[in-house]
């Protein structure tokens, strides 16, 4: 006699998720397998009452292969993280560092300086300060009668 068992969507869902894993190792190998998550460097932003600054944890990164892109109210961080020579006749049993191209956009909820904007890079960490302004302040306008 057949037993019934319980249907989870959920079950389904992981032994789909684990299947495609098997799928990427056995196209691209074991060491590719990593790569299709993608890379997203990790990211500190804060305020002081002067300035909003925003630390990337970027290792590896070439000072030459970061891009910086700052509007009104949107800061962009591009780059890529070459991918190091792998050694010959080796097997590799684990490659977990990320390598590629990353981007990552943030909404900037304070008004800041541009023009006084500053970056800095060391042991990783690309530092960004951006100056704060004071927000434009509404002005009254005085309606005059003519005639």
């Amino acid at each position: 006699m057949a037993q019934m068992r319980r249907w989870s969507p959920f079950a389904e869902l992981e032994a789909f998720r684990r299947e495609v894993d098997r799928l990427f190792r056995e196209f691209f190998g074991e060491e590719r397998a990593p790569a299709a998550r993608g890379w997203t460097p990790s990211v500190d932003i804060y305020e002081t009452p002067a300035e909003v600054v925003v630390q990337a944890e970027l290792p590896g990164v070439k000072r030459e292969d970061i891009q910086i892109e700052l509007t009104d109210d949107r800061l962009t961080l591009r780059g890529k993280k070459e991918r190091s020579q792998e050694a010959e006749n080796a097997t590799y049993h684990l490659l977990e560092r990320n390598y590629g191209e990353f981007e990552r956009s943030f909404v900037l909820n304070v008004p800041v300086d541009i023009d006084k904007a500053e970056a800095s890079y060391r042991d990783g960490v690309l530092t960004i300060r951006l100056p704060k302004v004071e927000p434009k302040r509404a002005k009254r306008i005085e309606v005059k009668v003519e005639g």
